[in-house]
């Protein structure tokens, strides 16, 4: 009798204990994007007129919000835990890249929504975009996301880009 009920009692802690793994959430890893952003720079060729976009900047914040507001309309209205954009400050650019970290899935559905509008408008011919740029994004912009995190990257090399950032998170 004994047995039997020290049986049951290891069966049953057993199950519990399988139990509470399977309802526990995996935490997202956290990534640092300005050290990636930074990897992406030194790996990877673009504009030399390539400038990280920094609304918090002291000395160009104002312009830098405004530009945000322009190219990606909606975005600092949003709860973000990092934000890191590069893009080229002269009209033709030979790349750009937008990394963010959102404080909740809504806000980083909402980010992706952002970067896709950024890649639509740079996508087709028009008063702002040049023949050779268009065909740039239209070949070489990916966007990628993993939970709250989402990339837009437009370079030659955006394929090895992606696969850079999708190895953050294994």
């Amino acid at each position: 009798m004994k047995r039997m009920i020290a049986l049951c009692a290891a069966a049953a802690l057993c199950l519990s204990l399988l139990s509470a793994c399977g309802s526990k959430n995996e935490e997202e890893k956290q990534v640092d994007l300005a050290a990636f952003a930074q990897t992406i720079q030194e790996n990877y060729e673009f504009s030399g007129f390539l400038e990280r976009v920094d609304p918090k900047d002291e000395e160009m914040g104002e312009l830098m919000a405004q530009m945000l507001g322009n190219y990606y309309p909606g975005l600092t209205d949003l709860e973000l835990e990092q934000l890191e954009i590069y893009m080229s400050m002269v009209s033709f650019s030979s790349g750009e890249f937008a990394l963010a970290q959102a404080k909740s899935a809504e806000d980083a559905a909402k980010v992706k929504e952002i970067f896709q509008a950024r890649i639509d408008a740079k996508t087709t011919e028009g008063p702002n975009n040049y023949p050779e740029e268009v065909e740039l994004w239209q070949h070489n912009a990916k966007l990628a996301d993993h939970g709250s995190y989402v990339m837009l990257v437009c370079q030659e090399n955006s394929a090895a880009i992606v696969e850079e950032f999708n190895a953050l998170f294994s």
